[in-house]
């Protein structure tokens, strides 16, 4: 059966082992990484894929593989167990610690975008990790696509945004904010891009796209205004939902990316075979840098300032 909307991923059954599941959490971006990857897994392994969504507190971070469709087995621990009633008096039987109840082995990503353990891992097995690089997928690249079309949002948008989109000098501009710049250890984290990157990309990629014609996202609009301001042809991208904006980000021929799985994804899904796509070398705050090894995250042909 064809992955599409309304319908379940077919991740293949033909060893007949046991499935693969993968942990689900984080933003929408974060979320889709770790599908991608799962799939890929239970393909090459010829099992299923299940899915262990935890709680997820954040606006941002609310369970998303409904929007584009898919509708994963999610795997129900054994509650009833000796094994999980004794977990559950040690406080051990939820969240995270969920994972205690699988009965196979467990794998856990070691680094943010590398582990080339995963390719001899056993059906069977849980995971749990970021995974955010294609290497992951590259293997099942277009079904990936197929599984992530968000073509049935386009009725749901301005028709004179998607023409916007649809010219062939479109660039989509992300700025991502939120959690970024409200909570003081996210920022710690992930820091903040401001003016200078944005005004770099942004005269680099008018270089390669003369007259560009801007199209901003961001989850903070007034923020993204005052940093791409004096961006001649823009329109700020305004009042749409996570998938209607990751669906038009995509329809854009060239990306500015930001440091947020979320555009990365609107870069990849990108429709022109000849797109430029211009992403954050400092993806990380610095002090985070100089822990965390990010040079696979980045696809081949992507510019990074």
């Amino acid at each position: 059966m064809a992955a599409g909307h309304g319908q379940q991923a077919e991740t293949g059954k033909a060893g007949g082992g046991d499935p693969v599941c993968m942990r689900i959490w984080g933003g929408l971006g974060n979320q889709m990484f770790q599908y991608a990857a799962g799939h890929a897994l239970a393909k090459r392994l010829g099992v299923e894929l299940l899915v262990d969504p935890l709680d997820l507190d954040y606006a941002h971070a609310a369970f998303g593989l409904d929007l584009f469709g898919l509708s994963p087995r999610i795997w129900q621990p054994d509650t009833g167990s000796l094994k999980a009633r004794l977990l559950g008096a040690l406080g051990r039987g939820e969240g995270k610690k969920r994972q205690k109840l699988w009965p196979g082995p467990s794998y856990f990503q070691k680094d943010f975008c590398h582990g080339d353990e995963v390719f001899s891992l056993t059906a069977g097995t849980y995971l749990a990790g970021y995974f955010q690089s294609e290497q992951f997928f590259a293997d099942c690249r277009d079904e990936v696509r197929s599984l992530f079309s968000l073509d049935h949002v386009a009725a749901t948008i301005d028709p004179a945004r998607l023409a916007l989109a649809d010219a062939p000098t479109s660039v989509s501009l992300h700025v991502r904010r939120g959690d970024y710049a409200a909570n003081a250890k996210t920022t710690a984290t992930h820091g903040l891009l401001g003016a200078e990157h944005y005004m770099r990309a942004a005269g680099l990629m008018a270089q390669l796209v003369p007259d560009a014609t801007w199209l901003v996202f961001s989850d903070d609009i007034a923020a993204a205004d005052e940093l791409t301001r004096d961006l001649p042809r823009r329109t700020l991208v305004e009042g749409q939902s996570r998938e209607q904006d990751l669906h038009l980000m995509s329809r854009c021929a060239h990306h500015v990316i930001a440091n947020s799985s979320f555009s990365w994804w609107g870069a990849w899904l990108g429709r022109n075979p000849d797109r430029h796509v211009i992403a954050p070398r400092k993806w990380f705050a610095r002090d985070e840098l100089r822990r965390v090894y990010v040079d696979e995250l980045f696809p081949s042909g992507w510019i990074l300032v």
